[in-house]
């Protein structure tokens, strides 16, 4: 005979823990991503092809300043901003995934007035703590997401202030 009581609780650990999370990779289209990787990885993306068009462009308009763009320089422009669509709805899909979100959402930034509403939400709003339907929560942010993120809004009131001040030194 066994010295266990049949009416003992198991011995077997029934809590799951939270703790569980994954790193996510730039470029997926599954799992979830948080506000501020959202905008690290934004703003490095737009700024890496901003770094690619702006040379393409302007090779292009110095080529023919009558003609616009060539026919090549006019196909990889198609093909960057084609890409930067594709790279917007990945990133943002993953978002609403934090947020516990199905990605149909995201079309909501067609509709004017609500996209202004939309994207306070997708920023400011945090994203589901642990595990939902959409996976694991991402691990938390590297030193290299954090300063890359900080430089977005740092840009934006420079940008602000240099169109508010350039102007006025001009008189």
């Amino acid at each position: 005979m066994s010295d266990q009581n049949p009416y003992s609780a198991p011995d077997a650990a029934l809590a799951t823990a939270n703790s569980d999370t994954y790193n996510p990779s730039i470029f997926s289209f599954s799992g979830r991503i948080g506000r501020l990787r959202y905008l690290a990885y934004s703003f490095g993306v737009s700024l890496i092809l901003m770094g690619v068009m702006m040379p393409l462009v302007g090779v292009s308009a110095m080529m023919d300043p009558t003609a616009g763009m060539s026919g090549l320089s006019l196909i990889a422009y198609i093909v960057l901003n084609i890409a930067s669509i594709v790279i917007t709805i990945m990133f943002g899909k993953r978002r609403l995934n934090d947020l516990n979100r199905s990605a149909w959402y995201l079309l909501l930034f067609i509709v004017p007035l609500v996209n202004l509403f939309f994207i306070i939400y997708i920023i400011f709003f945090s994203g589901t703590d642990g595990e939902n339907k959409y996976g694991l929560q991402a691990s938390p942010n590297t030193m290299g997401v954090k300063i890359l993120a900080l430089f977005m809004p740092v840009l934006f009131f420079v940008g602000i202030a240099a169109a508010i001040i350039i102007p006025a030194m001009q008189v």
